[in-house]
Order: C-alpha cells, then sequence, then structure tokens
C-alpha cells in the first residue's frame, strides 16, 4: 500500500512532465536500447561488460569489446550497437524534419551536412563492429574482382 501510494504521489508531482511528448520519446528511446542491446542474454549467461584482462604493470584494462564469433556477446557490446542504431534512425529522423528546427537557410544547410557526416560515421562505425562478429560480411555495391564479368547469356 506504501508503494502504491508513493507512486500515486510521485505520478501527481511529475504530471506536467509526463504530458510532454518528448518525456515519452526518451523512455521509449530508453526501453528500446535495453530491449535491443541483449540485457536478457547478459543476465542469464551472467556475462561480463567486456573481456578484462591485467597489462604488465597489473593493472586492469579491457582487453576485448566485441566477442568474436556469433554465439556469444559481451554485456557492453549490445549497447554499443544498440545506442549507435538509435543514434542512426534518430539523425535519419531529425534530417526528415530538419525544416522545422531551422528558418535560416545557411543553418539549415550546415546541420543537414552535419547530420549527413553523423550518419556516414555511425554507419561506418555499426558495419565495423558487425564485421568483428561476422567477418564474410562485406557489403559493396560492385561486385569483387573475381567475380566473372559480362552479359547474363555468357552464364
Amino acid at each position: 500500500m506504501i508503494i502504491l501510494t508513493l507512486f500515486a504521489t510521485l505520478v501527481q508531482k511529475m504530471y506536467t512532465v509526463l504530458l510532454h511528448q518528448y518525456t515519452w520519446l526518451l523512455v521509449a528511446l530508453v526501453v528500446y536500447v535495453i530491449c535491443t542491446a541483449g540485457t536478457v542474454y547478459t543476465i542469464l549467461n551472467g556475462m561480463p561488460l567486456f573481456r578484462f584482462e591485467r597489462n604488465e604493470f597489473g593493472s586492469v584494462v579491457i582487453s576485448e569489446y566485441f566477442q568474436r564469433g556469433q554465439r556469444g556477446q559481451w554485456g557492453g557490446e549490445g549497447y554499443i550497437m544498440s545506442v549507435l542504431a538509435t543514434i542512426i534512425g534518430l539523425t535519419y529522423l531529425f534530417l526528415n524534419n530538419a525544416e522545422r528546427f531551422f528558418e535560416d537557410k545557411m543553418h539549415l544547410r550546415m546541420a543537414i551536412y552535419g547530420s549527413i557526416i553523423l550518419i556516414m560515421i555511425a554507419q561506418q562505425l555499426y558495419v565495423a563492429g558487425y564485421r568483428i562478429k561476422s567477418p564474410w560480411y562485406n557489403p559493396e555495391f560492385s561486385p569483387p574482382d573475381y567475380y566473372q564479368r559480362g552479359s547474363l547469356a555468357s552464364d
């Protein structure tokens, strides 16, 4: 009963904050990051945040951020990839609505350039993280050099 009373009091005090759509956007983003990061897997398997080792001076350092192979993960690598995916998605959302935030065309142009650069960097980091887990993954626009070239009739 005490917990229910405290919860009702908290909701009453924060009522104006709870009516804002950005509050619920933030709550949804936090839930998304936690759910897609593999938190349940990490808890069930007792995985540490990263792989730690001692260096030559006896200090504890992180020796591995991403566990090799697709059958396991360190606790932190899920959060890294989940946050990167969230940043990429939010940047695309910002690009879709950028005209609402800027009246000056020069500021709008700079925001769009900055967003495109952020997307390029974040997507390259995301693909680099995925390539650690799956070394065979190599997305490119053109086929590799060893593929046969020519018309389909020669195949």
